[in-house]
């Protein structure tokens, strides 16, 4: 690419303004730079190596800031990038450089003395070019799709906004690549601090509903139903049971839509008590029938006393590898419980969410999140990190594969949230906020 063709240039994103770069082909060049070569190279491998040939002629002070910027920018390359005027797409791209050499050809003392210099930018940058940050709309029940946010509940239920999920519909978005995300979650619940969170994804084949993924206790086949208004759907069920033995407790039927939806992920079990568990040795785990037989029988998990809530290890459904050239038969979730004691035993249910994992991040509180904090997840740097009065601290620990937008379908988010206690009150609620930056490798 010839410099009449483009504009170029190197610099960093985290400064405020044009003193942060410097343009290499194009407007606002420095003296001194009378022509410049771009042997643009696209790959289909993460990263690509570039050359960038500069031809400069001046006076020796004009040379030496164009040696000096160049040679500050080989010594410190972190969180540097090479930025490209798009016409087609009228807007600039940003790729992020690994490595920049700086190489000046032979005769170079001379040719510095004479007033003219020829520099070659030998640079390894990854592939994909992306776009300005620009909001990104969301939406739940509470209406449609909006850039201002939207409150999050830790429950789902028939009420207008009381939703655990919100849905970002992708395939409006022109995306070719999966892109960069930024989500800002925000404690808004007035009571104790946010604790450890949860949050997964999943996208959805166009046409087809929301992936229905909250079970109510009082829609499973056992237990004694209560009504209470502080529980999800306002009830709740009571499992009794004696002996020491594995017992049924209910379970749930999962349709064809619901299990081919989940293909190709795991889900993440939260089983939300009605009330906290007391200080026995209770234990857990999920079986899956097919075709009325049993055909999985889950590891037991230990309820920790106290929590409002226990999290089972990840399911893969549907079971076993399908051609999917049809729906999924219905898989049927079965609940078991089992106490070492003997006597009489009593389990509170109030519902089960099987958290995708297609895209998932689980965080696991250090200090907690009080009320108007932020935590940031931002998909660029792979960092995560928290905000009080615009100060950054780590208020929260990542584990999981993160948060990524795919293109083409919607997109489907759903959290689960407990407090400093350990319980999970239906009534938390987090505000978020998200940004996105489109990819492509071909300007």
């Amino acid at each position: 690419m010839q410099g009449s063709m483009t504009n170029l240039a190197i610099g960093r994103l985290d400064l405020p303004d044009e003193q942060a770069w410097i343009a290499l082909m194009g407007s606002n060049v420095m003296g001194g730079l009378v022509g410049s070569e771009y042997q643009f190279h696209p790959s289909d491998e993460e990263t690509t190596r570039e050359l960038v040939q500069l031809h400069l002629r001046g006076s020796q002070q004009q040379l030496r800031q164009w040696l000096d910027r160049l040679e500050d920018f080989e010594q410190q390359p972190e969180d540097l990038f090479l930025r490209l005027w798009s016409e087609d797409r009228q807007g600039y791209g940003y790729a992020r450089i690994h490595q920049l050499r700086l190489n000046t050809l032979s005769g170079h003392l001379a040719s510095h003395e004479r007033g003219s210099l020829e520099l070659d930018l030998d640079v390894v940058r990854e592939t994909f070019f992306f776009s300005e940050e620009v909001p990104l709309p969301l939406s739940n029940s509470s209406g449609p799709p909006r850039e201002s946010g939207v409150m999050i509940y830790n429950h789902d239920d028939a009420a207008s906004g009381h939703d655990n999920w919100f849905k970002i519909g992708a395939e409006n978005l022109n995306l070719k690549f999966p892109a960069l995300t930024r989500f800002q979650i925000e404690n808004n619940f007035n009571g104790p601090d946010l604790g450890d969170f949860w949050v997964g994804s999943l996208t959805c084949s166009l046409g087809q509903p929301q992936p229905k993924l909250n079970l109510e206790a009082e829609d499973g086949s056992g237990g004694t139903i209560f009504s209470h208004n502080q529980a999800s759907g306002g009830k709740y069920c009571q499992y009794h049971w004696t002996g020491d033995d594995w017992q049924t407790l209910t379970s749930w039927v999962l349709g064809p839509i619901e299990v081919s939806q989940l293909t190709g992920t795991s889900v993440l079990p939260f089983l939300r008590n009605f009330n906290s568990l007391p200080d026995t040795t209770l234990q857990l785990r999920i079986l899956v029938n097919l075709q009325g037989k049993l055909v999985f029988e889950g590891p037991a998990t230990h309820s920790t006393p106290g929590k409002g809530y226990t999290s089972l290890d990840p399911l893969g459904l549907p079971l076993g590898e399908l051609p999917m050239k049809s729906y999924a038969s219905h898989h049927q979730l079965v609940l078991q419980a089992k106490q070492k004691e003997a006597g009489e035993h009593l389990l509170e249910l109030d519902d089960l969410l099987l958290l995708p994992q297609h895209g998932f991040a689980g965080y696991h509180a250090l200090s907690g999140l009080s009320n108007s904090m932020k935590l940031i997840e931002d998909g660029m740097s792979s960092k995560t990190w928290s905000l009080q009065d615009g100060m950054e601290f780590k208020s929260h620990n990542r584990i999981g594969s993160g948060l990524r937008l795919e293109p083409g379908l919607p997109q489907y988010f759903w959290i689960f949230q407990t407090d400093s206690n350990g319980l999970a009150h239906i009534d938390r609620t987090l505000l978020v906020n998200a940004w996105y930056r489109k990819q492509w490798r071909l300007p």
